[in-house]
């Protein structure tokens, strides 16, 4: 009976232990297929080989090397293969939740237990009179307790996920202080309850066991922490630059597309005006040279580019212009008739940065012999409109992680163009890939047709 009774312990200390830790590690990730059945299979292994070790629990140190590499090794090769958490990350965390789970569990809350369930302090000669049964007992209740902390937490931190990053990472930041005050804090009570009997071993435990690993953690939390607002602080800025550069585009481009509906109709009025003159006139050679002249002169009026949306329209022409000055073949096929769903704003951010960013790399090319040239083509492919950018280059670029990493000096701002096209898609589930070649830089956007957003239209 005691057998089996050691046997479902083992099972219960790995499975409570392992699923935690999945639940910390995975929080608001979605795993590839079959992920489940393999996580069982794993903790059937792990159980497999304790048992096989004669080990009565898992632990964070449990002085066996072999049983800690394979199963550190095991888990390392899951998380990354199922939910691409890296190798680093993955150690950090593995490490703080042996070291916390381990603290709260075996200086904690098996103390604690200990003394309500058999009435004896655990390092007091009385415990070793305590039957096998009344351990198994404190086994079964310290898991259960850890579960349902666990669940607490999990409630506690779903709310906490309501509040802005600010407020969140001041709780955390007041929970990791409050953890290394409990050093300061239970090292007194230890000393003022030696007067009543308190074993000093329990003192020597608290303050020379639990109180430096616990402080050593709570450390790496608060650097991750600081770590965490850092980048969140960039990310605050860096989206503030892009709402700023979407705005002041958009009002660009908004202010063009009045005067260039000014023009349309004066081009047309303009145009009339020279055929009636044309059909009116003789054979005079002034006459023909004048009106030759202001066929010319209003030709660069009209639109070059009818893509079935004017701000796109405008943005296209003014690119292709500037193309023009700078020597760059400009080659342009795009059918935006169906996806009226896309604000004015998203379409200034997205075609403007990713025309803005391939001139530029073109105009670097200073060789004449190599042809200068973007091609940008937009097509509806089944239930995606599909955008290929093609432009020529002599820069190396550096993609990780479908990530462009500039080598510029200052990648905050030069980062800001890509992150503002992502931040458009994004809100119409589009997707960005990049290909890079040694003398060609192609840019491909998909996005689904179907919307559940208004139309917008000019």
């Amino acid at each position: 009976m005691l057998n089996l009774m050691s046997n479902f312990i083992l099972a219960l200390s790995i499975l409570t232990r392992f699923i935690i830790l999945k639940g910390i590690l995975t929080y608001k990730k979605e795993g590839k297929e079959n992920e489940q059945i393999v996580f069982y299979i794993l903790l059937l292994l792990i159980y497999t080989i304790a048992r096989l070790s004669n080990i009565s629990q898992i632990n964070g140190n449990n002085s066996n090397y072999l049983v800690d590499g394979i199963i550190f090794i095991a888990w390392v090769v899951y998380y990354n293969y199922f939910y691409k958490i890296g190798y680093v990350k993955y150690i950090i965390f593995f490490c703080l939740f042996n070291v916390y789970y381990d603290l709260i569990k075996k200086y904690l809350l098996d103390r604690i237990l200990f003394f309500v369930i058999t009435g004896n302090v655990i390092s007091s000669e009385k415990a070793l009179l305590v039957s096998d049964f009344e351990n198994l007992k404190v086994e079964i209740c310290v898991n259960m307790v850890i579960l349902f902390i666990y669940l607490v937490f999990r409630f506690f931190n779903n709310r906490l996920q309501l509040l802005d990053s600010e407020k969140r990472n001041y709780i955390y930041l007041l929970f990791a202080l409050v953890v290394n005050s409990i050093s300061i804090v239970g090292n007194y009570i230890f000393y003022k309850m030696q007067r009543f009997g308190v074993l000093y071993s329990e003192q020597f435990v608290f303050s020379f066991l639990l109180t430096p690993k616990l402080v050593g953690a709570s450390s790496i939390v608060l650097i991750l922490l600081f770590r965490q607002i850092v980048k969140e602080n960039k990310l605050k800025s860096q989206n503030e630059l892009i709402k700023n550069k979407l705005d002041m585009q958009y009002s660009y481009y908004l202010s063009i597309q009045e005067s260039h509906m000014k023009v349309k109709k004066l081009y047309h009025d303009i145009n009339n005006h020279i055929c009636t003159i044309d059909n009116l006139k003789n054979n005079s050679k002034e006459v023909n040279e004048y009106v030759n002249n202001l066929k010319d002169e209003i030709k660069d009026f009209k639109s070059t580019y009818n893509t079935g949306n004017m701000i796109l329209d405008i943005i296209i022409n003014e690119k292709s212009e500037l193309c023009k000055k700078k020597g760059i073949k400009f080659i342009c096929d795009i059918n935006f008739s169906k996806v009226n769903f896309i604000k004015p704003i998203d379409v200034s951010s997205i075609f403007a940065n990713i025309l803005d960013n391939a001139i530029e790399a073109s105009d670097k090319i200073h060789d004449e012999n190599i042809n200068k040239y973007i091609r940008i083509k937009g097509t509806i492919n089944r239930q995606y409109f599909v955008l290929k950018c093609e432009n020529s280059k002599v820069n190396s670029i550096r993609i990780n992680k479908n990530r462009l990493l500039t080598d510029k000096m200052d990648k905050f701002i030069h980062g800001i163009g890509i992150q503002s096209i992502k931040s458009s898609l994004e809100k119409y589930d589009g997707e960005i890939l990049f290909e890079d070649q040694k003398d060609k830089f192609t840019l491909n956007i998909y996005i689904p047709l179907n919307q559940n957003t208004d139309s917008w239209v000019d």
